[in-house]
Formats: structure tokens, sequence, C-alpha cells
């Protein structure tokens, strides 16, 4: 596993399995409630039926998958689930200078200076 998948593409893989395991429930259940009679309808409804399980079934294997993939990174210690990332990181470094501005200035008695 030489490319590690980052935290934020593995919520939208979540996502997007989660997603359409739930739109491939809602089509067998809105295909399973039509009432028909005629024997074209009912073959296409089965073949819908079939297919929508399969796809079902995919998905929930790509979340199997997906899993398994955050375990083993995880177990192998390059999943950072505490971690930041360099945006995060980016970010605090940033706050952290403006924090120490903010109180040097007050301090200083700038800010209260200029206030009057």
């Amino acid at each position: 596993m030489d490319s590690q998948p980052s935290s934020k593409a593995l919520h939208n893989r979540i996502n997007t399995d989660v997603s359409q395991l739930l739109q491939r429930f809602e089509n067998i259940m809105a295909t399973a409630t039509v009432e028909s009679t005629n024997h074209t309808s009912t073959a296409v409804e089965t073949y819908q039926l079939d297919v929508e399980s399969t796809a079902l079934v995919r998905a929930a294997e790509d979340l199997l998958s997906l899993s398994r993939t955050m375990k083993e990174t995880w177990l192998f210690g390059k999943l950072d689930t505490l971690g930041e990332d360099e945006a995060d990181v980016k970010r605090r470094e940033e706050l952290e200078r403006d924090a120490e501005a903010i109180q040097k200035a007050v301090e200083d008695g700038g800010l209260l200076k200029a206030a009057k």
C-alpha cells in the first residue's frame, strides 16, 4: 500500500457508498411495491430487482473493502486518526501567531491607547 488515502477521501468514499446502498434499497422497495398482473411488466420488474440487488451487494462489498483498507492502514500505523492534515496545521499556526500578536499588543498597551 504505497499511496494512502486522505481522511477527506475516506469520508467521501464512505458517503458515496452509504448513499449508493440507500439508493439501491429504495429502488428495490419501489419496484417491489408495484402491483402488476402483466407477464411483461412482471419480467421487467424481476430484471430490475435483480439489477438493483446486485448493485446493493456491490455497495455493501465496497463498504467492507473500505473497512478492511482502513483497518490495514490503521494497523500498520499510516492512518493518523488523531492528527491534523496540512491545512489544519497551517490554520492552527496562523491562529497561534495572531493570538501571540494580540497578546503582545495588549501587554504593550497598544490596543488600550488606540481605543481612547
